[in-house]
């Protein structure tokens, strides 16, 4: 089974979802939320010296164990049990720090190989940095980045919110158009020293010429279209798969 993690509005794991079920009819796909994973009826997470375990049961009486996962897409950024929000703020933050922990260790329980991203204990989606960390890294990796870096400290640097060029780095491939004056190399370099095996760069054309400008973990997926469903539904069919055909239902196919 591949498993979709997201949050309740991710029009691009919905997207991912449909396609993949559109491609493949018989491959089992899962969506589930934010929301469902905060509602579940049972969250059970075992740690021993013979192995780690875990099994979600849904509300809908929908059953996730561990050795029915093939793949996660991982796009949580954290859990926010909102309806703590009504009690004193410090058993708030105690339930969202014990919730988020449990789902943490609980993602870690499978094998970097089957999961896009690893958590981290700032995001369960992966690592987050801020433009400046993305910046130097891209240096290290021989990508070029403005020359107006680094802005001067009075004044604030936007990176664009659509960027010219994407490309997305998968499992040490690479997805989409490269541009010119970028190497393969420069781009999986960096997404090996993010320690991300799912990671979308961004390109920003100045002149004659494209800089980096970031990255993320959460990539534009429906940016791939049929490149990216066909590369996943390979990793599935080149490793077992103990899941089930149907998936549950979720808001964005309402």
């Amino acid at each position: 089974m591949l498993l979709i993690l997201c949050h309740l509005h991710d029009v691009d794991a919905a997207w991912l979802c449909q396609r993949l079920q559109q491609a493949d009819p018989d491959m089992p796909v899962l969506i589930v939320s934010m929301d469902e994973l905060l509602f579940a009826r049972e969250v059970t997470h075992t740690l021993g010296r013979v192995g780690n375990d875990f099994s979600i049961t849904l509300q809908n009486g929908r059953r996730i164990e561990k050795n029915d996962v093939s793949v996660v897409i991982n796009r949580l950024y954290h859990l926010d049990p909102v309806v703590w929000k009504q009690t004193d703020p410090r058993q708030y933050q105690y339930v969202s720090q014990e919730i988020n922990a449990l789902y943490l260790s609980l993602l870690h329980t499978l094998e970097a190989a089957r999961l896009y991203n690893p958590p981290t204990p700032v995001s369960l989606g992966g690592r987050h940095l801020v433009l400046a960390e993305w910046q130097l890294l891209a240096v290290r990796a021989g990508l070029p980045i403005s020359p107006d870096w680094p802005p001067p400290e009075d004044t604030q640097f936007v990176v664009p919110a659509i960027p010219d060029v994407r490309v997305l780095v998968l499992d040490g491939q690479l997805l989409g158009s490269i541009p010119p004056g970028i190497t393969a190399e420069a781009c999986l370099t960096l997404a090996r020293q993010s320690e991300a095996n799912l990671l979308e760069l961004h390109f920003l054309q100045q002149d004659a010429a494209y800089v980096f400008v970031g990255a993320t973990v959460f990539p534009t997926f429906h940016h791939y279209g049929d490149e990216l469903i066909h590369l996943l539904i390979n990793r599935m069919s080149n490793g077992s798969d103990l899941g089930y055909t149907e998936r549950i239902a979720h808001p964005a196919f309402a």
